[in-house]
């Protein structure tokens, strides 16, 4: 039989793991993974603050109130008031949780923002809480009113940012949803169940989540990569429709969207949207010098914004292994899927000198006082192609609006160089869709636009005037 004094050795053994491991998860959960759960937007702690206490505004960059929170019978409720802003905004719902800006700074939002590590600490342990404050997002009212009113009721989405910081100035995406039929304890149920069997899915943000072939606005891309692998654009290429490299290629053929036959420079390829020219020098440069400029200018990759978006893809393997694919991809099409806002970036790196910058969707969160807790202000990306590249493309792109015969016409501005192109992008399930990107002015712009329009034959007609009054409109023009 066992002494007294073992046991109580083993005992006080028992209890000292226990507590060790508790103290471990404690501070596993406190230190490691509480970031983790700040961002769950099921975390109850965060849900509960939905009804029993105020949530900080959401505002404009002018102030304007996007979100805030109204007391009623049943505890505070939030109140939206920009239903173009529905995907950005997001809800916070005591049974749905939060999505969008509410999930992203759900903590900034109920006074605890990772900055202020005081009232953080106040708050978990001490039931301290501050009263919250603001988000401040980039959000230009005038910008996103021209973006809401020209996209219309027709599907798809636009998204324009300044390219100088990489603030998000307008985001629309059609359809949309009602926010404060979901957040209302006497709709919420209804609305929940009509927008997840929407076929048109309007819970999905199509600027940053929706992905598509690029169609020709990948042109940029692919031009970008062949100056930096000495291609000279000013050399004249052959173009005869249909094309293809040899007779390997059996039924397949690059075809030219104006039936095109003779000799086009780079500039005359992206002015009249000549696909058989990009896919030559696509071919010439090769698949893995055109995935290497694909992977710098962030395809395949997620934008690592402060909201989360798709990343895309080159191709389903990630690589071009086939002459056909490299030739499809060159002029926009193969296997490639971007989103609105990664196309937006492109856009905006070439117009910044070859500088990619990083997306962001706040400029910054503030106490309840007004001051400033924390600056959301992420820098850019990197530099993906030469300031002497990005200028090149620059002036074939504002040839690609302004010149004779453009195919982007549409997106000129009364007395200010636009540099853009458009694209029309087969659509395996439908109709194609039609894109635009840009920015403005050519020679230092603020504003750089991606729209897409799902399910139009033609960017060039339905597209690029979208895209000439987003832009106008952050020139205030």
């Amino acid at each position: 039989m066992r002494s007294i004094a073992a046991n109580i050795r083993s005992l006080t053994l028992a209890i000292a793991v226990a507590f060790l491991a508790t103290s471990v998860g404690v501070g596993y959960w406190t230190l490691v993974a509480s970031s983790e759960l700040s961002s769950d937007p099921f975390n109850p702690r965060l849900v509960a603050a939905v009804r029993d206490r105020p949530r900080g505004a959401i505002v404009d960059s002018t102030g304007g109130v996007l979100a805030e929170s109204v007391r009623t019978p049943d505890g505070y409720v939030r109140r939206y008031t920009t239903p173009s802003l529905s995907q950005v905004v997001g809800y916070a719902s005591f049974t749905y949780g939060t999505a969008g800006i509410e999930a992203a700074y759900a903590d900034s939002l109920i006074g605890q923002d990772p900055a202020d590590p005081i009232a953080v600490w106040r708050a978990r342990y001490l039931g301290e809480r501050e009263s919250p404050g603001s988000v401040v997002l980039g959000i230009v009212p005038r910008v996103q009113q021209a973006a809401a009113a020209a996209l219309g009721n027709r599907r798809g989405a636009i998204v324009a940012l300044d390219p100088r910081s990489g603030a998000i100035i307008a985001s629309v995406s059609f359809p949309g949803y009602d926010a404060n039929r979901i957040v209302d304890p006497a709709t919420e149920r209804l609305a929940w169940k009509e927008v997840n069997g929407d076929p048109g899915r309007p819970l999905i943000d199509r600027a940053r989540d929706g992905l598509y072939a690029p169609g020709s606005t990948f042109k940029l891309v692919t031009g970008s990569a062949a100056i930096e692998s000495g291609v000279d654009p000013n050399a004249k290429l052959r173009v005869d429709d249909p094309w293809q490299a040899d007779r390997s290629w059996g039924d397949y053929y690059v075809r030219s969207s104006s039936q095109a036959h003779g000799d086009y420079t780079m500039a005359d390829a992206y002015r009249l949207s000549e696909n058989i020219y990009f896919a030559q020098i696509g071919l010439r440069i090769g698949g893995d010098k055109l995935a290497e400029y694909a992977g710098r200018f962030g395809v395949g990759s997620a934008p690592g914004s402060d909201l989360a978006a798709a990343a895309g893809q080159l191709s389903s393997t990630g690589s071009l292994g086939r002459p056909t694919l490299v030739a499809d991809t060159a002029y926009g099409q193969g296997e490639l899927l971007v989103s609105p806002l990664r196309m937006a970036l492109v856009a905006a790196a070439i117009g910044r000198g070859g500088i990619m910058p990083t997306p962001h969707y706040a400029l910054e969160v503030r106490d309840a006082a007004g001051n400033t807790i924390r600056t959301v202000a992420p820098g850019p990306s990197g530099q993906v192609v030469s300031p002497q590249t990005a200028a090149a493309i620059t002036q074939m792109l504002v040839g690609a609006v302004s010149g004779p015969g453009a195919f982007a016409y549409g997106a000129k501005i009364p007395g200010v160089n636009v540099a853009g192109k458009t694209g029309s992008a087969e659509n395996p399930a439908g109709a194609p869709h039609g894109w635009f990107v840009g920015f403005a002015p050519a020679e230092a712009p603020v504003v750089a636009v991606a729209v897409i329009i799902e399910n139009t034959p033609n960017g060039g007609l339905d597209a690029a005037p979208v895209g000439g009054r987003v832009m106008a409109a952050a020139l205030g023009r």
